[in-house]
């Protein structure tokens, strides 16, 4: 009788287990891609390019055609881009230069026209920043630090301002976050870990409370995770990929399944 006792209790942590696990694969501390679902009624293209001057290409391509770009990552040598049907109100512009400096000076004329920073990568010494119209902003700022604790504490303090934090990424020595008001975001929190495991336990943990991840990123060996609230939150879920071509799979089943690519990730 105990030992039925037992394996009965031993299956049901094995259910348990699997339940957990449906919308996520927790692979080993490999080198893997990582992106983040939400349940959205949206076509999404993904494109992919082994230089930059080929992806400003196909970006100003999917321009013509009626696409903003959604995200954009440099991973594993390679430029991959996530494209949105856009709107009325949207309009989009990027910059590509060798240093924050640089894009720092240009920042002043492209708030005065209305546009706002979306999203920000670092791939190949070159800084790669996307602006957009029509995003609801009020106001933006950014933060750069050179270590990750001062970072931390930096975020805290903008929070403590009102503002959200909607991109971070690392590049040319420094830990940069991008900072808004006038966002639908309701409150946010940081989480940050050395091993991936330990990240999808904390990802499972959020949802629970309510969050959602809104950006992840892997930074000089560890992971740090943005989960925020918002209204109307949807059902979100993340996915891990070995390789590219793995990872292009997973994205299409996910469309036919009824879910966007909201955030793309790489790391160990």
């Amino acid at each position: 009788m105990r030992m039925t006792i037992q394996l009965v209790i031993v299956f049901m942590i094995l259910l348990m287990g699997v339940a957990e696990a449906k919308d996520a694969k927790y692979s080993s501390s490999r080198y893997k891609y990582i992106g983040i679902f939400d349940k959205a009624d949206r076509t999404q293209v993904l494109e992919t390019s082994m230089g930059l001057g080929t992806m400003r290409k196909i970006i100003k391509k999917r321009w013509n055609q009626g696409y903003d770009i959604d995200r954009i990552k440099y991973a594993s040598g390679a430029w991959i881009a996530v494209f949105k049907k856009s709107t009325r109100k949207s309009h989009q512009a990027t910059i590509v230069a060798r240093r924050w400096d640089h894009v720092k000076l240009q920042l002043d004329s492209y708030w005065k026209e209305g546009y706002y920073i979306t999203d920000i990568e670092h791939g190949l010494s070159e800084w790669f920043v996307i602006f957009e119209k029509g995003t609801g902003y009020t106001a933006q700022s950014f933060e750069r630090r050179s270590n990750l604790d001062a970072f931390s504490k930096a975020v805290h303090k903008r929070w403590k301002m009102g503002y959200d934090l909607i991109d971070m990424e690392y590049g040319e020595m420094g830990y940069t976050g991008i900072f808004v008001k006038g966002s639908k975001l309701k409150r946010q929190a940081l989480s940050i870990r050395s091993y991936w495991h330990d990240v999808a336990e904390k990802i499972d943990d959020y949802w629970k409370e309510g969050y959602r991840v809104t950006d992840l990123e892997y930074m000089r060996g560890t992971w740090v995770t943005l989960f925020s609230k918002y209204k109307n939150e949807k059902v979100q879920g993340f996915e891990t990929a070995a390789d590219i071509e793995q990872f292009k799979a997973i994205f299409k089943k996910r469309q036919k399944d009824g879910y966007m690519l909201t955030d793309l990730a790489e790391g160990w």
